[in-house]
């Protein structure tokens, strides 16, 4: 009996996948599951880059709205295509768009400052809490109007929304309980806020804008709660990880950090090539409209398929020496960490301004940190998510104090 080379629960495939996607993109480019999901759908999975580019760009082979037929049906950006992506990812344009994200630069690194000097008040600090989670956090619910003591309500709100991605991958909905009673309570809370805004001046922030297109009728009430479900997505998932393991990264690798604190200019290359080499989204999911033939297989029409971006991300016939962090290549802008296609990530400008902005504030004092070797940093076991879930610091004193 042959053993599957991929078990969608397991923690290794999760914690440590790299060396099963470089035996998939070698010996099964399109690799068949039957039976994979908790309801016995069959699963195809593509790995390398050019396979993952095709099924993420062609619209007319490849379907992003994955459930048809369920109550996972909500009409989420992720989850429709055009026209009703179009007109969906019109508002989040809107509210994403990198010149108006730019204009966000001193409040976020006023945020920034702040959450910096919080961290100076420990001998010992979570990152991930105190920082990586946080500072997405108070910036998308900024956005959207939320209170800042809805803290930890939005980060168990935007666990379920991740949740939900998972169960339509075929996890088993008992294996994350609650999470559609934390969708609902979401869902109550936003038509709430919403509603305080009706007949009300726009106070310029996302909300508002959703609000003022609910009343022009270009909104149902269900697609304004869910367009906020997908700014929580967008803005705070993806950036988190990118957060906490860029700087897990730094501290670990102390010529790395020396050479971006002798030269910032190559941070935005840091961040491109931390995205590429550890994908905070390591897959996504499509159907296929018609039969579509690959590498001698044919993935049938209404087919489930997993759509590896961590892999295609390694993918050494794309990136010349895959598996190292290289600032100076070529490509490196060329990576699927935020999708691609009509479904590129809404969030990735707002998600590089974070970035940059934390990076950069702590080069000049990444000396009053250090990874706590007691309690080793630990990686999540979201599934489909890669990052840290915990990572303990110890905070020193100020140099001559």
């Amino acid at each position: 009996m042959t053993t599957a080379l991929i078990d969608l629960a397991s923690p290794e495939y999760r914690l440590r996948p790299w060396d099963i996607y470089r035996q998939l993109r070698d010996e099964h480019p399109v690799y068949f599951m039957p039976e994979a999901t908790w309801d016995g759908e069959d699963v195809y999975v593509l790995s390398r880059y050019e396979d993952v580019g095709i099924a993420l760009k062609d619209k007319a082979r490849f379907s992003s709205q994955i459930q048809q037929d369920n109550y996972m049906n909500l009409p989420m950006l992720v989850n429709r295509d055009a026209p009703e992506h179009t007109r969906l990812r019109h508002s989040t344009n809107r509210a994403f768009n990198a010149r108006l994200v730019r204009q966000l630069g001193d409040w976020v690194q006023g945020l920034v400052d702040e959450l910096i000097s919080e961290l100076y008040e420990h001998e010992q600090v979570e990152f991930v809490d105190a920082y990586s989670t946080a500072l997405p956090l108070r910036v998308v619910g900024g956005m959207l109007g939320v209170p800042l003591d809805r803290k930890a309500d939005l980060r168990r709100w935007s666990q379920a929304v991740m949740n939900s991605f998972a169960v339509s991958a075929g996890l088993d909905p008992d294996s994350v309980p609650g999470f559609f009673e934390d969708i609902v309570e979401f869902s109550n809370y936003m038509e709430e806020l919403a509603h305080e805004r009706r007949g009300k001046p726009n106070r310029g922030d996302i909300l508002g804008g959703l609000v003022e297109e609910h009343e022009a009728g270009e909104l149902t009430r269900d697609e304004l709660v869910t367009m906020a479900w997908s700014f929580i997505a967008a803005g705070h998932e993806t950036t988190m990880n990118l957060l906490g393991g860029g700087i897990e990264m730094l501290l670990r690798e102390p010529e790395l950090a020396a050479q971006l604190r002798e030269d910032p200019s190559k941070t935005a290359a840091y961040i491109e090539e931390y995205l590429r080499l550890n994908s905070p989204t390591q897959w996504l999911l499509r159907r296929t409209i018609t039969d579509v033939e690959l590498h001698g297989v044919t993935i049938p029409a209404g087919g489930l398929v997993h759509v590896v971006l961590g892999s295609a991300n390694r993918d050494p016939r794309q990136f010349e020496n895959p598996d190292v962090l290289d600032l100076s290549r070529p490509n490196v802008n060329r990576h699927f960490a935020f999708g691609a296609g009509a479904h590129f990530c809404p969030g990735s400008a707002l998600s590089r301004l974070l970035a940059e902005a934390t990076f950069n504030s702590f080069y000049p004092v990444l000396d009053r940190f250090s990874l706590d070797p007691e309690r080793p940093a630990q990686l999540r076991k979201q599934q489909g998510s890669y990052g840290f879930s915990e990572m303990w610091l110890n905070v020193h004193p100020e140099r001559g104090r």
